[in-house]
């Protein structure tokens, strides 16, 4: 389960530097109706439409699409920021397991973005970035939906993304 959350955390911080990671599986469904589906080959939507975004995303690629547990996730992102992410900025990620909430977490993009090889201050303007994940082998089976919104410092809305993933029992194991 810390392996979606960081797994997530960190596709989310990449597209906010221009993209995001959240790994998804099988069947997508999208929760609430002010959504949109991010361009490319991945199941990723953003959601919160009907407010300005600061962050525009071209093209979110997933390689496999859908992940599979157990085999590394390439993901390519292509966006545009339209203001630089400095210091302060923060992303909360919620992420459910069916209907019961198993995270509510903030975390600083500053000191997450490392792990996209970037770092803040982050300028305007056009990103593109390309990231290798590892899917455990051990992500329990279910339905998990991802939820993330990213701000300024001056909590000025970058972006909203969610999703989600179903594991089946297939190819699952503790060990």
């Amino acid at each position: 389960m810390l392996a979606l959350v960081r797994i997530s955390t960190l596709l989310l911080l990449a597209l906010t530097a221009s993209a995001s990671l959240i790994p998804f599986q099988g069947k997508l469904t999208f929760p609430g109706q002010d959504l949109k589906p991010v361009p490319g080959d991945s199941p990723i939507a953003n959601c919160d439409v009907s407010q300005k975004q600061l962050l525009t995303l071209k093209e979110v690629d997933l390689s496999p699409n859908p992940p599979q547990r157990g085999v590394n996730l390439t993901i390519t992102a292509i966006g545009d920021l339209d203001v630089a992410v400095t210091e302060g900025a923060y992303v909360e990620i919620d992420v459910t397991y069916g209907y019961i909430k198993l995270i509510h977490q903030t975390f600083d993009i500053c000191s997450e973005i490392q792990n996209v090889d970037l770092e803040c201050p982050l300028d305007k303007g056009h990103y593109e970035l390309t990231k290798e994940v590892e899917i455990p082998q051990q992500v329990p089976p279910g339905k998990y939906t991802v939820f993330a919104r990213a701000f300024t410092a001056d909590d000025k809305f970058i972006t909203c993304l969610t999703g989600s993933v179903e594991f089946g029992p297939e190819n699952f194991s503790f060990f």
